[in-house]
C-alpha cells in the first residue's frame, strides 16, 4: 500500500513537472508574440512615413511608442551611428545594454541585473533614413505567474502525499492485514501442516475471495493428504500380507520342502496364489492411478454401449461357465471410451458373481440424455452401514473372505474413479438377498 502511494505521488510529481514546463514554454512564446507585435508596429510607422523622416514623424513615433508601452519595458531609438533619437523609461531602472546593429528582427533572452528580460531589436529603413528600434522587454509577469505555479504545484504534491499517506494507513488494515495473516498462515502449514486456516473474511471483496481460495485449497489439500496417507498405509498392509506368507511357505521348503514332495507342493502352490494376488493388486494400483488423470471431452471416442455390454457379458461368461448371466440390452451410445466402459462392466460383473451364488442380471436401456446400465444380484446383500464406504480404496466388508475370494477392495473404487473422468454418475442400493448397481452415462 505505501509503495502504491509512493507511486502515485512521484506520478503526481512528474505531471505537475511536465506541465509546468508546457506552461512555461506557452507563456514565455505568448511574450515573445507581443514583443514581436510592438516592434513591428513601430517599424511600419516609420518606415510607412515619407521617404524623409523628418523631426515631426520622429516625435508622432515617440508618441506612438508611448501608447504601446508596457509598464517596465525600456524602449530605445537610435541612428544608424547608435545615436541614442530618444528612450522611453517611466521607472527608475538603470536596465541597459550595448547598442548592436540588426538586419532583421529579432528578439533574445536574457538575464540584466538578475532579472530575465526578452530585448527585441529590428532596423529602420527608409531611403533617405536608417536606424533602429530596441526594447528590453522584463520578465517579472512570467516569472511571477511560474513562481505561482510552481508553488500551488508543491502545496499540492504535499496534499497529495498527506491524502495518500492517510488513505494509505487506514486502508492497510484491510489490505495488508489480510496478506500478513495468509503469510503467516502458510508458513505455518510449512511446519505443521494443512490444518491450519484463516478467519472467515468481513468482506466478500478480492481479498475475502483470496481467502476463501486459501481455505478451500488447505481442506482439499488435507483431505488428499489423508487420503495419501490411508491409500499409502493400506497398500503396505496389503502387501505385507502375502509377503508373510511366501516368506513362511519358503521357510517351509527350506527346511523341509527338499524331502518332503507334499510340503514343497503346497508351499509352491500357495506361493504361486500369493503372487497372482500381488500381480493383480498390483495391476488395480496402476489402473487407479491412470484413472486419475483428467478427460478431456473432445478427445472421447464414444461407445457403443450394447456391442461392449454383450461383449463384456461373453467373456464372463465364459470365466463362469456354471454361472447364469442375463441381459437385457437396447442399443446406444455414451460418451465414454469403450476399454473404460468395460473395465468397469468387468469389475460390476466379477463382484456379482462373486459375492452371489444366484443368477446375475445386466440390463442397458437408452434414455433422452443418458444410457442406463443396471447390474443385479440376488446374493447376501450390503449392510446399510458400509454402503458410504463402497467406493474407498481397500474397503472391504469381510476382510476375511474378501482375500479368500481373491478380492483387494479397489474393484469399485476403479470403478467409481473411471465413471467421475466422464461425470457419469454410480449409485448403489442394496438389501438382504438383492443387490442393485445403477450406472448413468451421459449420452453424445
Amino acid at each position: 500500500m505505501l509503495s502504491a502511494s509512493a507511486t502515485i505521488f512521484l506520478a503526481f510529481t512528474c505531471f505537475s513537472i511536465i506541465l509546468i514546463v508546457a506552461m512555461s514554454q506557452w507563456m514565455i512564446q505568448e511574450e515573445r508574440n507581443t514583443l514581436t507585435e510592438v516592434l513591428t508596429d513601430l517599424k511600419d510607422f516609420y518606415e510607412n512615413r515619407n521617404p524623409v523622416i523628418t523631426n515631426n514623424d520622429i516625435e508622432e513615433g515617440r508618441d506612438l511608442a508611448e501608447q504601446i508601452y508596457e509598464r517596465g519595458q525600456i524602449i530605445h531609438f537610435y541612428n544608424e551611428d547608435g545615436f541614442e533619437i530618444y528612450q522611453i523609461q517611466r521607472n527608475d531602472s538603470a536596465l541597459s545594454v550595448p547598442f548592436k546593429p540588426v538586419s532583421e528582427t529579432e528578439i533574445e533572452r536574457d538575464r540584466l541585473d538578475g532579472n530575465a528580460v526578452l530585448i527585441g531589436r529590428t532596423p529602420v529603413i527608409t531611403n533617405s533614413f536608417r536606424g533602429y528600434i530596441e526594447i528590453i522587454h522584463p520578465l517579472s509577469a512570467y516569472t511571477a505567474q511560474l513562481n505561482y505555479m510552481i508553488f500551488l504545484s508543491v502545496i499540492l504534491l504535499l496534499a497529495a502525499l498527506f491524502f495518500s499517506s492517510y488513505v494509505a494507513f487506514i486502508l492497510s488494515g484491510n489490505f495488508i492485514r489480510p496478506i500478513t495473516t495468509l503469510g503467516e498462515t502458510m508458513k505455518k502449514t510449512q511446519k505443521e501442516g494443512f490444518q491450519h486456516q484463516l478467519p472467515e473474511p468481513e468482506y466478500q471483496d478480492e481479498i475475502g475471495g483470496l481467502i476463501d481460495i486459501f481455505n478451500d485449497m488447505m481442506t482439499e489439500l488435507e483431505k488428499n493428504f489423508v487420503k495419501q496417507k490411508q491409500f499409502t498405509e493400506d497398500a503396505s498392509h496389503e502387501m505385507r500380507t502375502p509377503l508373510q506368507i511366501m516368506e513362511g511357505h519358503l521357510n517351509l521348503i527350506n527346511r523341509w520342502g527338499k524331502k518332503d514332495p507334499e510340503v514343497l507342493e503346497e508351499s509352491l502352490q500357495i506361493s504361486m496364489q500369493e503372487i497372482a494376488r500381488m500381480k493383480k493388486l498390483v495391476n488395480d494400483l496402476l489402473m487407479l492411478s491412470r484413472a486419475d488423470r483428467d478427460v478431456k471431452a473432445s478427445e472421447v471416442t464414444p461407445a457403443d454401449c450394447a456391442a461392449v455390454i454383450e461383449k463384456t457379458i461373453t467373456k464372463m461368461q465364459s470365466l463362469h461357465q456354471q454361472r447364469k448371466i442375463n441381459s437385457n440390452i437396447e442399443n446406444g451410445t455414451a460418451l465414454i471410451e469403450q476399454d473404460h466402459l468395460e473395465q468397469v462392466l468387468i469389475i460390476l460383473i466379477e463382484n456379482a458373481l462373486k459375492y452371489s451364488d444366484d443368477q446375475v442380471t445386466v440390463s442397458g436401456k437408452t434414455n433422452t440424455s443418458h444410457y442406463e446400465v443396471t447390474v443385479e444380484d440376488f446374493g447376501e446383500g450390503i449392510p446399510k452401514d458400509n454402503l458410504p464406504y463402497i467406493f474407498d480404496r481397500f474397503y472391504r466388508i469381510e476382510k476375511s473372505r474378501s482375500r479368500e475370494l481373491g478380492g483387494n477392495g479397489l474393484g469399485l473404487s476403479i470403478a467409481k474413479r473411471l465413471l467421475d473422468l466422464y461425470r457419469a454418475e454410480i449409485d448403489i442400493s442394496s438389501e438382504p438377498g438383492h443387490t442393485v448397481i445403477k450406472i448413468i452415462l451421459p449420452s453424445v
